[in-house]
């Protein structure tokens, strides 16, 4: 535990460089106006001083910036780190303990790109969670807002047995990129994803920009694919270059992110994303579009790059479903997994996890997409003492990738957009069927992700089974809380969107989820077909006639 934080300087997360504050516009919308009239990099410092009542909407928007979110709860506040491809040591996951031991309400919770929230932080605290952070290299610019958020990669980036190429190095360049870190003016948030190996695990095809590794005759290059983004309105991602020599990804990547810049629609958000100009331009003139921002920026080599032959991606399933322990490409080292219940950590809990990593393992603490930890480098010898251990502190490591592996937002317990409790929806579905090992192992593969609103920040769109936060009507002119509930997304392969199935009220989706459930198991054609793959044969029409 560590004492009050007292610094004699401020300290800024990265290197900021000036910026110059340009006359708002009078066509732009309001949004916009702030971009340029407010500057982003706050001194939390000052903001601790002042009267919650004098902040303004619009700053309050503009913390985001800094990773700053105001939560539903009046003067209380989010506050989310960027962990470039989910990885920590466990130094610095100490460092982060102390500080939601002290300011958070001894809570950390796991995020979906792979990286840490502290949750209940007062006004006048938030410096000093920025600042305790900072010391030890952990940044939280770039968190939120309209910018390149953290880049994800896959959990088994540098460990996994299948790797090619270093596809943490690339993810370091791009967070140490000042031209990619510092574009804190485009329409829409803007994600990144780097794979360790043509694997739907890194998410390739759900975010803005998505790179995975090839070979050929022993040389590692990339394939190229953007336009990927979920929300309210979906899209999967296109490939555009089928090779990329690796000494140009990050051209690649600032050349993306400034096409966006130029391209982006600043008039409608719903519309300002990047997925929707690679969706208007195509993948060829997209394409092309890249390689001519490159040439007016000079950039050498350009001819060594492959315009895609399809634009239709083939991402490799995923190579893990279910197992506890992975073996390491480094012979005589193991990744050993841990299931966090509803993405949520007591500060107890992290530093049990940190200590069995330091004692036990490699010191690394990877967090995952699915909100989960693994750590690294455990030496085979110490694997069964290590589970043993996690079984001890209250953990499981059984269920990854099955039912138990649930993904929910915070819902309406913090979110101001939410309309749905997904929290109370995860635990209603982890009691009730979770906890039957006998039924989530003969159901087998299965994830399931809940999410509050329709700007589906829980991924409901791409799970095996989504649910969708709803309100609906009822007979005294109320509303009741519910959720829609869609079936057979997946990452893998060109990708597919879940489609709707049906709807039930929250006090019904227990006996709703159990019947899809029960009808995939009366009618797969095998033990082997998986709950995807079902959903692919008999098609949505089938699967509602069966659960009417």
């Amino acid at each position: 535990m560590i004492e009050t934080i007292i610094i004699p300087v401020i300290i800024r997360p990265i290197n900021f460089k000036p910026r110059q504050i340009m006359k708002a516009q009078p066509d732009l919308t309001q949004v916009e106006k702030d971009k340029l009239e407010i500057n982003p990099d706050f001194d939390f410092r000052e903001i601790a001083k002042r009267p919650f009542e004098d902040i303004t909407p619009n700053e309050l928007a503009m913390f985001k910036w800094s990773g700053v979110y105001h939560q539903l709860q009046p003067s209380f506040f989010m506050i989310r780190v960027v962990t470039p491809g989910g990885r920590m040591t466990t130094h610095q996951f100490n460092r982060a303990v102390d500080l939601a031991e002290t300011y958070a309400q001894n809570e950390l919770c796991i995020t979906t790109r792979q990286t840490l929230q502290f949750h209940w932080i007062r006004q006048e605290d938030i410096y000093k969670i920025i600042e305790g952070m900072a010391e030890i290299g952990i940044t939280t610019k770039n968190g939120c807002g309209d910018v390149p958020r953290n880049i994800i990669g896959d959990s088994l980036a540098g460990a996994g047995p299948d790797q090619i190429g270093d596809s943490l190095k690339l993810i370091r360049w791009m967070a140490d990129d000042d031209e990619i870190q510092n574009q804190r003016n485009l329409p829409r948030k803007h994600k990144i994803s780097v794979a360790s190996s043509n694997d739907a695990l890194a998410q390739t095809l759900m975010n803005c920009q998505g790179w995975v590794p090839i070979e050929r005759n022993g040389v590692v290059g990339w394939k190229y694919h953007a336009g990927g983004g979920l929300g309210a309105r979906p899209y999967l991602a296109k490939t555009i270059f089928d090779w990329v020599p690796e000494e140009l990804v990050l051209d690649i990547t600032r050349a993306a992110i400034e096409a966006f810049r130029r391209h982006g629609d600043r008039r409608r958000r719903a519309h300002a994303r990047l997925k929707v100009v690679v969706d208007n331009m195509g993948a060829k003139k997209f394409g092309d579009v890249l390689i001519d921002i490159m040439k007016e920026k000079g950039v050498h080599g350009l001819d060594s790059i492959e315009l895609a032959t399809d634009p239709v991606p083939a991402i490799g399933r995923m190579s893990i479903n279910g197992e506890a322990v992975i073996p390491q490409q480094d012979a005589g080292k193991s990744i050993v997994r841990i299931m966090i219940e509803r993405s949520e950590l007591t500060t107890a809990q992290s530093r049990a996890i940190s200590k069995l990593s330091d004692d036990l393992g490699g010191g690394i603490v990877m967090f995952t997409n699915r909100q989960n930890i693994e750590l690294h480098d455990v030496p085979n010898e110490n694997v069964e003492k290590l589970i043993e251990a996690i079984h001890g502190a209250g953990f499981r490591t059984e269920g990854h990738e099955h039912l138990p592996d649930i993904v929910a937002c915070v819902g309406t317990t913090m979110c101001k957009m939410a309309i749905s409790d997904s929290p109370d929806a995860y635990h209603r579905l982890y009691n009730a069927l979770a906890t039957d090992e006998n039924y989530w192992k003969a159901i087998g593969t299965l994830r399931i992700n809940i999410t509050g609103c329709p700007n589906n920040c829980a991924h409901a769109w791409i799970a095996d089974i989504g649910l969708r936060g709803t309100r609906t009507r009822n007979a005294e002119g109320g509303s009741i809380e519910g959720y829609s509930i869609f079936v057979g997304g997946k990452l893998s392969e060109a990708g597919k969107i879940s489609e709707y199935l049906c709807d039930a009220p929250t006090e019904e989706i227990v006996s709703t989820v159990r019947k899809v459930l029960d009808t995939y198991l009366e009618n797969r054609n095998s033990d082997a077909e998986l709950f995807v793959d079902f959903c692919e044969r008999i098609g949505i029409e089938r699967f509602k006639e069966l659960v009417k």
